[in-house]
Order: structure tokens, then sequence, then C-alpha cells
């Protein structure tokens, strides 16, 4: 339980800062540094309890890996899914005047698609490696990693996919009304096959026989 707590905290205050630095544009052109900077303060505060994934993609990719059990996914899933549109009500509720007025992103299917695959492969990947291989076990440089690839991110995709990466705040993006409900399926899509790509090939490179080199 104080797992799954900790992932919808972590969730709702990463949802909250994305409404209200990149929707409404609070942060101006330094959205994409409040988005990572507050991603890695958040991962700082809540990995040592839940690993800190704040995005079902990285759950998924966390259970392929066998270091989430299958009886934990569900309620890490219910928290980041509850706290994402939390965060996108609240965000709205204290920047107004809502989703009216925002431009909605009209996405452009297959780039969109290919980079939310691919940066969603990085992110995953990345956590990956920092948070499970041996060879970086107790590091403390793990947050900095993750949010600096977000923040890569947002800088390189934005303005293709909305540099999502996530289920989750998909679904808040939709609620505060800047990705329109028919295009929700794209960053959902590839972000799942990202992460899932990304655990087959942790697989492949840092393992043999179950063993991580």
């Amino acid at each position: 339980m104080r797992k799954a707590i900790v992932e919808f905290v972590g969730t709702f205050f990463l949802m909250l800062i994305i409404v209200i630095a990149g929707v409404m544009g609070k942060a101006g052109d330094l959205a994409g540094v409040a988005i990572g900077l507050g991603l890695m303060a958040l991962i700082y505060g809540g990995g040592h309890v839940s690993r800190a994934h704040y995005n079902p993609a990285i759950t998924l990719a966390f259970c392929i890996r066998g270091e989430i059990s299958q009886h934990e996914v569900l309620p890490y899933l219910i928290a980041q899914f509850s706290s994402c549109i939390l965060g996108a009500l609240v965000g709205i509720y204290l920047l107004g005047p809502g989703p009216a007025a925002i431009e909605t992103a009209d996405l452009e299917v297959f780039p969109a698609l290919v980079a939310e695959f691919f940066f969603t492969l990085a992110l995953a990947w990345i956590i990956l490696q920092v948070a499970m291989a041996p060879g970086l076990a107790g590091n403390q440089v793990y947050g900095l990693a993750i949010g600096s690839i977000v923040l890569a991110a947002i800088y390189c995709v934005g303005d293709i996919s909305l540099a999502v990466l996530n289920p989750a705040v998909a679904i808040g993006l939709v609620i505060a009304g800047k990705l329109a409900l028919s295009q929700l399926w794209i960053p959902v899509v590839a972000s799942l096959a990202g992460s899932v790509t990304a655990a087959l090939l942790f697989r492949l490179t840092c393992c043999h026989d179950d063993k991580c080199c």
C-alpha cells in the first residue's frame, strides 16, 4: 500500500507540473527544464520506496524484468492513472480558464508514433540501467539521468508528439485539453511498445541466463 501511495503522490505532482509549466505555459520556454527538474526531485523523493515509476509504461518494463510482482502492478496503475486525472483537474482549477482556452495539438500520426516509441524506449532503457544494472548499484545519479532524458525528449520531440512518454500523463493531457481524445492512442500504444522493447534489450545486453552481468 505504501508503494502505491508514493506512486500516487509522485505522479500527481508530475502531472501538476506538466499542466502548469507546459500546458498552461507558466514556465514559457523553460517548461522542459521545470518538468525535467521536477521529475528528478520526485524520483529522489520516492525512489527508495516504490522505485518511482510514475508511469504505467515503466511499471510494465519492471514487471517484464521481474522487478515488481504481478500483484503490485494493478495498485501501481490505479495510483498512476487516478493521480494524473486529479493532477490535471487541480492544474486547471488553479490556473483556469480551462481546456477550452488551450490549443489542442494536432499530431501527425506516424512521426508522433516514432518519436514516442524511441524516446520512451530511451527513458525505460535508462531507468532499467541506472536502477537495475549491478555495475551501477547504489548510485546516486539515477534521478539526474532520468530527469535529463525527459528534458531532452521535451526539447527534441515536444513539437512532434508532445513528448508524453507516459500513458497516464496522456490521459491527463486529454483532460487538460492539450491532447485530442481521438489521438490518445498514439502516446499510449507507442510508449507501451517502447517500454517492452527496452525491457527486452536490457535482458539481451545486460543479462545472461537470468543473471545480470
